[in-house]
């Protein structure tokens, strides 16, 4: 090969490394925003996947019992605020119920509060970590309040065990099978209204089938529950409560009937933290 024709052939190699090389060395990671399902407890019922993640985060958005569970995978420093703060909170939840409008007025100025923060970070190349307990997709407050309609391309949901998952394996039972046809996900309010002044049709044609029923945030009104069931149900209908599922200090399992479980419910102080299961799946 003659030199002139050694050096073009050098040029050619060199230009189609440089090139070649360039997406590598100069394209720059697009921030996003995670929401991350941790789980009913802390790190050990949380997916391997959302971990990792904490582990990259720059920001984090979570509140401070959260912080508190996760704290060699979470950085003070790096946690921006409460998202929750003002619209989960004690006062919030009374102001819920008296004056349920002005209440989600809060909320909307919550949640343009976020959307400015993330997506300023998102501009900065930045990851951010939005924490919610159990499964961000099952009754999780995160995308249902304060991301409706954030741009999905900047999202990435990363799921968690649900309070309906450690329950179930607290029961040590199958929640489907054995002659039963559907398990059922719902709480009182998304059944009945907050006022209890409907679901009753609903409820009539779910008693003629073999159903598992997984009632959220019931504790604090089984008696207008234990009213709604009795009209359509025996009183040996099998009831179960788990407090809080998933907590290996904690987790206390409550085996009940439709007439006994008000009276059953006195033998504990919790008003919360309780995941109510229904049917032939917890007797």
């Amino acid at each position: 090969m003659t030199k002139p024709k050694f050096i073009q052939v050098l040029l050619f190699v060199i230009f189609v490394s440089v090139y070649s090389l360039a997406p590598i060395s100069y394209a720059k990671e697009e921030g996003k925003l995670y929401v991350i399902g941790t789980g009913p407890a802390g790190p050990d019922l949380i997916a391997p996947r959302g971990l990792a993640v904490l582990e990259k985060a720059d920001i984090f958005l979570c509140p401070p019992y959260i912080q508190k569970n996760f704290p060699q995978y979470i950085n003070p420093a790096r946690v921006a605020f409460n998202p929750w703060e003002g619209i989960h909170d004690e006062e919030a939840i009374k102001l819920r119920k008296t004056d349920y409008a002005k209440w989600v007025q809060r909320v909307e100025k919550r949640k343009k509060k976020v959307f400015d923060f993330v997506m300023d970070a998102i501009s900065r190349e930045k990851t951010v970590a939005m924490l919610d307990c159990g499964d961000p997709c099952v009754y999780g407050p995160s995308l249902y309040w304060l991301l409706k309609e954030f741009d999905h391309k900047y999202l990435e949901v990363i799921p968690g065990i649900s309070a309906f998952n450690a329950a179930s394996a607290a029961l040590k039972k199958p929640m489907a099978g054995e002659g039963i046809n559907f398990v059922m996900l719902t709480a009182p309010h998304s059944m009945f209204g907050r006022t209890f002044e409907k679901g009753d049709d609903l409820l009539k044609d779910l008693s003629k089938y073999n159903v598992t029923m997984v009632f959220y945030m019931a504790i604090s009104s089984m008696d207008r529950l234990v009213e709604k069931f009795s009209r359509y149900y025996p009183s040996d209908l099998p009831m179960a409560i788990v407090y809080y599922a998933g907590y290996s200090d904690k987790q206390m399992v409550l085996k009940s009937s439709l007439g006994k479980i008000l009276d059953d419910l006195k033998k504990t102080d919790e008003k919360w933290m309780g995941l109510l299961i229904i049917g032939k799946a917890v007797k």
